[in-house]
């Protein structure tokens, strides 16, 4: 039914996203890892880390940016550190990779860190996070990229493009309830962008500029050479811009030593690119390394009880705490995503080319 939204149960959409991301080179294990990825931010109300990827990917692929067989590799490792070479593969697997073995170093040695290097888009940031709070440790996740004609985001006070969204992500494990943090340093995530321009709506007022530097609400704007504003705006902008600079030097130990300095996303560093830097940066924390965890997750668990006590505002029904939206949303679609007209164009475009059977489906209400 051509311009309807279609609903799609979450197994047989995951499916056939593997099925498209075998096509294109991934072996079974990467193509799964992906796509679970990529249909958990989906059920989690993050449409634009979710299938509206998949043909990014592709074109990716087909431009030889993305190696979709590329498995990660550690090139250099401490008790606790290391760095990761994605070798341009999916960055949600290297980043996996990289999150297991901090994880697991954290558990032995208290604390661990790890930079990634050559990696391609991670997908939501907060899947990270979330992984390690339900292990019971703390977790900060970053990526980012910061330098001249870079990304899509202009510095506070600035007219051209200087930096990537540069998200940041913190996982806090609780008794009963964790708290899981995650958000770009820009006022929107270009993907938000790219949802609002699939569903032919409008953005808040106050996230994007046009070409002129003149503020729109119109996605076409951002995509016809405009660009994202900062975190805080117009009055604020410089907490934005000061945590997204933060990013990228965080993400840039990954390049100290590398032979072939090249950014997340990128295919090759292009010329003129001195004042480049970025990369993907995680550290995990065992609460047991500073006294007894089960209390440390005792306090967590009544510092955020304590939070969901506050007397909502006007026109609120609760406060709710970092990581509930995504659980709310995860029993809300369960019974079927919702995937708009432009993007399932695209998946069909996709089916027919390699031949891969589209996920059971109907038109929403």
């Amino acid at each position: 039914m051509a311009g309807a939204t279609q609903i799609c149960p979450p197994a047989p959409l995951q499916t056939y996203v593997e099925a498209v991301f075998k096509a294109i080179g991934a072996d079974d294990e990467i193509a799964g890892v992906v796509a679970a990825h990529l249909i958990r931010a989906n059920l989690s109300g993050h449409d634009s880390h979710g299938v509206i990827r998949v043909p990014q990917y592709v074109g990716e692929a087909d431009r030889g940016a993305l190696r979709p067989a590329a498995r990660p590799t550690l090139v250099r490792e401490t008790e606790v550190a290391a760095v990761v070479d994605a070798h341009r593969g999916f960055g949600h697997f290297s980043t996996a990779f990289a999150l297991d073995w901090a994880l697991s170093r954290a558990r032995r040695r208290g604390l661990a860190a790890v930079a990634v290097r050559h990696s391609m888009h991670i997908g939501r940031l907060g899947e990270y996070a979330e992984r390690a709070a339900a292990g019971g440790l703390l977790a900060v996740v970053t990526v980012g990229a910061a330098g001249p004609g870079l990304g899509s985001v202009v510095p506070f006070g600035g007219q051209a493009r200087f930096l990537s969204t540069n998200p940041w992500s913190v996982g806090v494990p609780g008794r009963d309830r964790s708290m899981v943090f995650d958000g770009a340093t820009s006022m929107v995530a270009e993907g938000k962008v790219r949802v609002a321009r699939a569903k032919g709506t409008l953005l808040p007022p106050g996230c994007i500029v046009d070409r002129n530097g003149v503020p729109s609400r119109n996605p076409e704007d951002f995509y016809e050479g405009g660009s994202l504003l900062p975190l805080g705006g117009e009055e604020a902008g410089h907490k934005g811009y000061g945590l997204a600079l933060a990013s990228a030097m965080f993400g840039a130990l990954a390049m100290i030593d590398d032979p072939d300095p090249t950014l997340p996303g990128a295919r090759v560093q292009p010329e003129g690119a001195e004042g480049r830097a970025g990369g993907v940066f995680l550290a995990a924390i065992d609460p047991a390394a500073f006294g007894d965890a089960d209390r440390y997750r005792g306090l967590v668990g009544a510092t955020l009880g304590a939070a969901k006590r506050v007397p909502p505002a006007p026109g609120r029904d609760e406060v709710l705490l970092p990581g509930e939206p995504e659980t709310i949303s995860r029993r809300k679609r369960a019974g079927g995503i919702a995937v708009p007209d432009t993007t399932w164009q695209e998946l069909v475009g996709l089916a027919e080319r390699f031949h891969v059977p589209l996920p059971e489906h109907r038109p929403a209400p």
